[in-house]
């Protein structure tokens, strides 16, 4: 897993972030939202590889977003301890199941994507993960990957096997289910979730891809201001 790590002064913050960045994104899914004072903001993403190491000592305080595939990812890390006590753990558009036909992407789905996956289909992808062309700086950052490196990372992904997710051993706190997302079917969000004792909250008119409607993180931290299923 690449890790980046963005500090807003030479020397650490007091409080961290995570974000598990979703399959085939990069930095600019979120390089617009502004993180609240105190705050330093590490980027995990490109599951390639479930390699993992990042020093958490200097910080006192750790909250953990992460969005579509990187809710698995996030899971994955926190059952192989490598994530520190987190305070929140807020799951967006995704479960612990990538692929799943109850839980996550249906299967065959899942698996067409990975097989048949070249440049005219992504582009269409793109506009089902997006909405529509509307967020033009996001499609043109989406091309900075490549489509052999993309399908690898679905590879690596949907050939983990299903790891059982036991009340106590996941880190998730809150949950944001955008109703109108074309990749994660939000029924399936939603009957993931109800096993849980998570909080869920929905986004009626949201996509998969919900950050554009914000500009700063405190915002998706504080899910509690957001519609309730």
């Amino acid at each position: 897993m690449k890790q980046i790590l963005f500090q807003t002064t030479p020397i650490p913050a007091p409080s961290l972030l995570i974000f598990c960045n979703g399959w085939a994104m990069t930095r600019a899914a979120i390089e617009h939202l502004t993180l609240p004072p105190g705050y330093d903001l590490l980027l995990v993403e490109d599951y390639r590889s479930q390699d993992f190491s990042f020093d958490f000592s200097p910080y006192s305080h750790v909250d953990l977003v992460a969005w579509s595939m990187g809710v698995w990812a996030a899971t994955l890390l926190h059952q192989h301890n490598k994530l520190p006590h987190l305070s929140r753990a807020i799951a967006i558009a995704g479960t612990p199941y990538p692929r799943h036909d109850d839980w996550g992407i249906p299967c065959a789905i899942f698996d067409a994507t990975r097989d048949h996956l070249n440049e005219e289909n992504r582009e269409r992808f793109n506009r089902r993960m997006c909405g529509g062309k509307r967020l033009r700086h996001l499609f043109e950052s989406l091309k900075t990957r490549s489509t052999e490196e993309l399908k690898t990372e679905l590879f690596c992904v949907g050939s983990q096997p299903l790891f059982p997710i036991e009340q106590g051993r996941d880190p998730w706190t809150h949950a944001i289910i955008p109703v109108k997302d074309r990749i994660i079917p939000s029924s399936n969000q939603l009957a993931w979730w109800h096993n849980t004792k998570v909080e869920v909250a929905t986004l009626p008119q949201a996509d998969h891809y919900p950050f554009g409607a914000y500009s700063h993180w405190e915002e998706l931290l504080s899910p509690d201001t957001l519609p309730h299923e």
